[in-house]
């Protein structure tokens, strides 16, 4: 691409090629640009971003082939992460050459998760995330309500004791 300085200015110059070559996402130790997406035709750069942001986040990975071989597809289903952030990934692995022919069928199919769209993978996650808090708050209540009978007990042990002390003397 041409981009000459007298007619676009140096800042803008400057700005432009900044923006080719720096890294727009990062997993771990590898980088790539926009260029690397490019390849593997992925242009929708605003699903990098939300992709970007959602890995340097939530989990932590040493780069690309350790995310494909060791985390679950699961461990993304979190907000913000949807289809096409998903299909971000796979291109990502198209890029590294990592999954064959088809890497995001390759990777679900490694990790054994149960096959469906990403849709029922992200409800079927948020389910049992759900059910989860929702067993924790039963039990956070139930030792709540047996703190409280105890403090009570305690409480009437000493008013009933210091009543009947206080009457003797």
């Amino acid at each position: 691409m041409d981009l000459p300085t007298s007619i676009l200015g140096a800042y803008q110059v400057k700005k432009m090629t900044e923006q080719r070559t720096r890294a727009i996402l990062i997993i771990g130790s590898d980088q790539f640009q926009r260029r690397d997406f490019a390849r593997v035709d992925c242009y929708n750069f605003t699903a990098v971003s939300n992709l970007n942001h959602i890995l340097n986040q939530h989990l932590k990975v040493k780069n690309t082939h350790d995310l494909f071989v060791n985390h679950d597809p699961t461990e993304l289903a979190l907000p913000r992460m949807g289809y096409v952030s998903l299909a971000v990934l796979g291109a990502a692995f198209e890029a590294k050459n990592i999954g064959g022919a088809t890497p995001l069928a390759t990777w679900v199919e490694q990790h054994k998760v149960k096959t469906g769209t990403w849709d029922t993978m992200k409800k079927r996650e948020n389910a049992e995330i759900a059910a989860e808090k929702k067993a924790v708050k039963r039990r956070k209540g139930q030792r709540r309500d047996q703190a409280h009978g105890l403090r009570v007990k305690r409480h009437e042990a000493r008013t009933n004791g210091s009543a009947t002390e206080g009457a003797s003397v």
